[in-house]
């Protein structure tokens, strides 16, 4: 009678435990991977909108996981604001995007596989552009000049023990009427020693740029250089409605390396401001010269190495995989 009543009681414990059994454990291997964790924020200065964003990346020699997130104040819709996740097997030449609420995986090709919204910026208010602005001008876009001043300022930045740059690139912008504009891409850089742990993670994220590129070496957007992807596609979106897309492609080829500046990069803050009369409406110039156009700031909250599970590159279990 008494063990029954032990039974009895215990019965109800035994019921709960059950309900909130462990999960499965990760029995698959686990390989040095670089994780990075990266934040963006722009403060949406006149025609461009204001968002923050955050990727973080985990890299290993033919394989790399990025899962992004971007919070805009205005100009996308709330789907959009939904954490993405996308992995890249460099061997199998596929892709894989996550979506997380519908628990399934989409599978396509490395070449063929839609971007995320790593490269998705929000849209600005172009018609404020519009006004001041001629859209039949052309602008034939000189070569810039870059100005390096190392400060000495000293900052502890994530953890990180920073000092302090100024970088600057002047360039022309000349219109068909042979007005001409100052735009100046300004960078406020602070850069870090690398360390040991640091530079592990880095060499196997560049071994993994370098293999990335030899496979799509035609249709990657990846670029190396000191600037984020992200001040590639605001300046893109400043000028696609008076240069062509040679002279972009070659401003922007021009700001790719500043061997000046040592240290790996922690923390930027970029602007881009443009004084003069180049393709105004009339005689009044276009910009502020003082004020920018849009200010982004780019940091790297974290950047090290990690024994991780090879799980981390593959839908998780119970995912349904469909082609796209």
């Amino acid at each position: 009678m008494f063990r029954r009543m032990i039974v009895v009681a215990f019965a109800p414990l035994w019921a709960a435990c059950s309900a909130v059994a462990p999960e499965d454990p990760d029995l698959t291997p686990m390989n040095p991977t670089a994780v990075r964790e990266t934040r963006i924020v722009s403060t949406g200065i006149q025609e461009f909108a204001t968002f923050t964003s955050t990727n973080v990346t985990y890299t290993r020699p033919k394989m790399q996981r990025r899962e992004y997130s971007m919070h805009p104040k205005s100009g996308l819709p709330a789907s959009d604001n939904d954490p993405q996740v996308r992995i890249d097997l460099l061997e199998r030449k596929i892709a894989w995007r996550l979506d997380q609420k519908a628990k399934k995986a989409i599978e396509c090709p490395l070449q063929g596989c839609i971007a995320p919204a790593t490269r998705k910026l929000p849209p600005g208010k172009l018609p404020e552009q519009d006004k001041t602005r001629d859209p039949n001008c052309r602008l034939k876009i000189g070569n810039p000049v870059l100005r390096v001043v190392s400060t000495g300022a000293k900052r502890n930045i994530n953890g990180f023990d920073t000092e302090q740059y100024n970088i600057s690139w002047l360039v022309t912008l000349r219109d068909n009427a042979s007005r001409k504009s100052t735009g100046t891409v300004s960078v406020d850089l602070w850069t870090a020693p690398v360390t040991l742990g640091m530079d592990e993670a880095i060499a196997l994220e560049r071994t993994y740029a370098r293999a990335h590129d030899k496979i799509l070496a035609a249709g990657s957007e990846a670029r190396p250089g000191l600037l984020p992807y992200e001040v590639d596609t605001l300046l893109n979106a400043y000028l696609a409605q008076s240069a062509t897309s040679a002279d972009r492609a070659n401003l922007l080829a021009a700001m790719s390396k500043v061997d000046e500046a040592k240290g790996y990069p922690i923390l930027m803050r970029v602007k881009w401001t443009v004084a003069g009369a180049a393709c105004s409406t009339d005689e009044t110039p276009t910009g502020a010269g003082d004020k920018p156009l849009f200010v982004l700031t780019w940091e790297v909250k974290s950047e090290k190495l990690l024994p991780l599970h090879d799980s981390l590159f593959a839908p998780p279990k119970g995912y349904k995989i469909r082609k796209g």
